[in-house]
This record gives C-alpha cells, sequence and structure tokens, in this order.
C-alpha cells in the first residue's frame, strides 16, 4: 500500500507493505521496492491492517477508550 504521508508513519511501521511517501520520488521508489518483492510486500500490508486496524483491534480500543 502506498498512501500520503500524514503523520501515519509516526505510528505505523512502513516500508515493508505500506509505504508512506512526500512526493513523487517516494512513490516510485516505493513502486520499485513492491514490484520487486510483491509476494513479501503484499504479506505485510496484510499483516498490517490486521495488527492495526482489523475490528476486533479498533472496536476494542473504542471500547476502551469509552471505558467499557
Amino acid at each position: 500500500m502506498i498512501t500520503q504521508d500524514t503523520g501515519f508513519s509516526r505510528v505505523l511501521p512502513t516500508g515493508e507493505g505500506l509505504f508512506a511517501f512526500d512526493d513523487m520520488s517516494d512513490i516510485l521508489a516505493a513502486i520499485d521496492a513492491i514490484r520487486s518483492d510483491y509476494d513479501r510486500h503484499s504479506n505485510a500490508a496484510r499483516s498490517v491492517a490486521r495488527q492495526f486496524f482489523d475490528s476486533d483491534v479498533v472496536l476494542s480500543a473504542v471500547l476502551q477508550r469509552l471505558g467499557l
């Protein structure tokens, strides 16, 4: 996944499966990296999604913040 760096790179792991970009050279470097080992980056992206965005993870954090 290649997405504009809006600050998420401070809290999420980037460089394998998830790439943050600020300019076109970052995008091109990310594309090259992904093309060079698609399977590794695909698996890493899936892992980041499960670790940080899975509904159990997100919902648990929301409920905890609500005190429930």
